[in-house]
Order: C-alpha cells, then structure tokens, then sequence
C-alpha cells in the first residue's frame, strides 16, 4: 500500500537537501523526521545522490548527512525563498533520478483468497493461480528492471520468459529467482516447512535464514524446514503437487497415507480415521481427471471396504461392518 507522509513539510525537506536551514527549523524538521524514520533514511539516500550527480564522483553520504547536521546545529546556514528551496530539491531529484521512487513508492496491489482459488495475470503476462488462503503483492510499476512480487500461501506460477528482466518471489523463508518457467511455491506464514517444485524451465531457490542456493531443473523439488535450517532437494514423480489447481490425480501404488493427504489438500477438507484402521501397509492405484470429491473418496473407501461420512465439516472414515 502506498504510504502518506501528512508530517512532513515538504519545504523543509526541500531545504535540508539544499543545506539552507535555519536553526529553528531543523528542530521542527528532527521533530517531524522522528515520527518518519523511513523518511529520514531516504533523505540521507538522495542527499547521497544528489551531490554524486553533480560533481560525478564517489562520496561517503553518511559524512556528507553528518556535515549538514554540524552545519545546521551550528547556526551557520541562510535562509532562503520557499520557491526557491522546493527548486532546488526538484532540480536535485530530476538530476538523480530518484525523486520518484523516494517520495512516491509505487502503489501495491495485492490479492487474497479465502475459501477460493484465484487466477492472477501479472502486467508482464505471467500467470498466478493462487490456493485457499493465500496472498499475492507486487507494485503497480511491475515491468521494471527486476520483476518482484510477495508470496504468503500457495501459488502455481507461469512466468513469462524476459532475460532482461528476472522474475524474483519473495516468501517469509525463501527467496526464488527465475528467467521464464512453471512451477509450485507453497509458503504459508506460521509454518516450518516451504516447498517449491518446477515444472518446466530452471528455478534459483535461496534459504534467507542460511543464505544458502539451490537450482532447480524440471521434476525437482526443494523443501526448506526452519526446525533443522536445511535446504534439501529431491525428484518428484508425480504431478500430484498441482492436482489444487488442475483437480488432476494419478496414484500409482501409492501409500495410502499419502492418498489421503493429497485428497485432502486438492478438495482442501480434512480426513479422520476411525482409531480401528491401520493405513501405513497399504497402497492404492488410480487416476482421477476433475472428478468430484464424492468420486474420489468412493473409489478409496470402497478398495479397503471403509465408508465415509461429513460431521461437522470433517469426512470420518470407518470400516464397514
């Protein structure tokens, strides 16, 4: 979300940059910098700028803000015309090239899902279908140099190739830099585990906690746990990881523990078992192709001759007498 700065006199600002300030007003200005820090680190930045443009070399901004500061607490500045001081500031900015991007961070748009999948397309192309419970951010100026959006929950993406341009995703523990490709980033907050699997095309994953690099081709998948701080990689088989998004299921010989959590995280419900059955032996086979939940969870029970029914909200699995 873009953000206001209501605080802070603009005249002031413009004199600070130009190093015109009076005593008084430097202290109205520390007054109103203290409630906006974010402020306060930027104008250091364009300070910094501003005087590289002009003389076109190298300089230790910190110093340079120091030396103001001196210069102010001193008393030894003039006072100049308010036309004049906001010139000043704009003539720097335009010079620098940053007035825009410090005053005026490019707006936000972000989306959420509840209870629903979304499909997202980016201004460059790129393609986002978002999970149950999932949020996406980027700025409203995408198309720039790098392409950045963040990422809370589960999203497939399809990335619009441009070399020029990277296409980086910033999650709560990774960081997943790509060129152009497919692939399946789950990153929920408040969980220990993120995972990304690729579908086509290469992905660079980055564990932020170690500072840690893995490149991923098709068929591979990177698991990041914050209990063990490790990145692990390792093949994936099965198309399975979609089946949220493309409701395409295809087991073959598969435990049925894990046929069971896939159907819980495609049809997004949760399973019980009745505490009589004993799952970890047993295995099923089967493809499924947008078939309902009712289907998927028929043919399941009715291999192990168990039954299912919803209460409150939950399928219960049991034997059948």
């Amino acid at each position: 979300m873009k953000t206001e700065n209501e605080n802070i006199s603009w005249e002031l600002l413009a004199k600070d940059v130009s190093g015109e300030l009076s005593a008084a007003e430097h202290l109205q200005l520390q007054k109103e910098l203290s409630k906006n820090p974010d402020i306060e680190k930027q104008m250091k930045k364009l300070w910094g700028d501003a005087h590289y443009a002009q003389a076109l070399k190298d300089i230790d901004t910190d110093s340079a803000w120091n030396n103001v500061r001196s210069q102010m607490q001193n008393n030894k500045i003039r006072n100049i015309k308010w036309l004049g001081a906001i010139a000043a500031v704009l003539l720097i900015a335009i010079a620098s090239s940053v007035f825009f991007g410090i005053f005026s961070a490019s707006p936000e748009i972000t989306v959420i899902t509840a209870q629903n999948t979304e499909k997202v397309t980016l201004p460059d192309g790129t393609v986002v279908d978002l999970n149950h419970g999932s949020q996406l951010t980027y700025e409203e100026n995408f198309n720039s140099d790098i392409r950045k959006v963040k990422l809370v929950g589960e999203a497939f993406f399809d990335v619009t190739r441009n070399e020029e341009q990277p296409f980086v995703i910033e999650t709560q523990q990774l960081t997943i830099e790509v060129l152009g490709t497919s692939f399946n980033v789950k990153a929920y907050n408040n969980t220990t585990e993120s995972e990304v699997i690729v579908s086509s095309g290469k992905v660079s994953v980055n564990a932020k906690e170690i500072d840690y690099n893995v490149v991923l081709s098709a068929g591979d998948a990177a698991n990041y746990s914050s209990v063990s701080n490790n990145l692990a990689t390792r093949k994936v088989f099965t198309s399975n990881y979609k089946a949220w998004k493309t409701k395409e299921i295809d087991f073959d010989e598969t435990p049925l523990p894990e046929v069971l959590k896939t159907i819980e995280e495609t049809y997004h419900i949760t399973i019980e078992l009745d505490e009589s059955i004993v799952i970890d032996d047993e295995i099923f086979g089967g493809s499924f192709s947008q078939h309902s939940l009712e289907h998927v969870l028929d043919a399941v029970c009715t291999t192990f001759n168990y039954k299912y029914e919803k209460q409150n909200g939950v399928y219960f699995i049991a034997p059948i007498q």
